[in-house]
């Protein structure tokens, strides 16, 4: 009898991964409402398509996994109710059919359900995360940030060379790294993402010529947030832009020009984007 609450313990964690592995998510257009049912019977959400955002992509930093997410109106930028997930490669046949078949219909069943007032522009009069440079628009970073880490990485990197140790590979590999790092944070804080409303590009510029990049506004797609974790902690979100290269046969190129924490300063970053290409679209 002693060792019953064990059993009962061990009993209850498999019903919990059955019953997690059996989850359904279902969308009804019928009734314009999306049921989260675990175990596939007992409804643990119950959700109006009116509600509803869309579908996301959250990005695992450690495993290199990734999954999918539904997002409430209210909440674009929050955590989400996860609708398939256990994906680890880009190309997986799964994901892939997943966002090409499924996505598509379910965004199809959402839209019936929009309102006008659900994406009134807000009008942005001033700017919190661009400035205005020459009649350019350049997204603000913490350079002085960035460059007092980087100066303190190889900062570590010449001191490490000032002590004696056993293994020469240790020891190079080491401060090959923190040299390494140091040059990445230092390139950071003198990296520029303008918006140049005259040329029509967005352009990166920085100490190294190699990472330089330039898209034309011709070629936006839209815009893609994905939300890191590690160890399914929160960590950040990451604002793309999805260029299509007509020199690539229009393959969709990512371009993160912001990595944010709070679901609100992402909601702002977007609206002041937005804001900066339609000025630029009345150029």
């Amino acid at each position: 009898m002693e060792s019953l609450p064990i059993l009962m313990l061990i009993l209850l964690i498999v019903v919990l991964f059955w019953g997690a592995a059996n989850t359904y998510i279902v969308f009804d257009n019928h009734q314009g409402r999306m049921r989260k049912l675990f175990m596939g019977f007992l409804p643990v959400k119950n959700i109006q398509f009116s509600e509803l955002y869309g579908i996301d992509l959250v990005s695992g930093m450690t495993n290199g996994s990734y999954h999918y997410s539904l997002y409430r109106k209210n909440a674009r930028y929050g955590k989400g109710i996860i609708v398939s997930s256990a994906y680890t490669r880009n190309d997986d046949p799964n994901a892939l059919a997943f966002t090409r078949e499924a996505v598509p219909i379910i965004h199809g069943y959402l839209d019936q359900y929009d309102t006008s007032g659900d994406f009134v522009a807000e009008p942005i009069t001033s700017y919190k995360y661009f400035s205005q440079e020459a009649g350019m628009y350049v997204v603000k970073s913490n350079k002085t940030g960035a460059l007092l880490a980087g100066i303190i990485l190889i900062g570590l990197g010449l001191w490490l060379l000032t002590i004696p140790a056993d293994s020469v590979l240790a020891m190079v590999f080491s401060i090959g790294l923190l040299f390494l790092f140091g040059a990445v944070f230092i390139n950071a804080a003198f990296t520029k993402l303008i918006f140049d409303p005259h040329a029509g590009t967005v352009r990166r510029t920085g100490l190294f010529s190699f990472l330089h990049k330039e898209y034309n506004f011709q070629n936006f797609s839209g815009i893609q947030t994905i939300r890191h974790t590690v160890n399914l902690i929160y960590v950040r979100t990451s604002v793309n832009l999805i260029f299509a290269l007509p020199e690539k046969n229009n393959k969709e190129i990512p371009f993160t020009i912001a990595s944010l924490f709070r679901e609100k300063s992402i909601d702002r970053f977007i609206k002041e984007f937005y804001s900066v290409m339609d000025k630029a679209k009345k150029r």
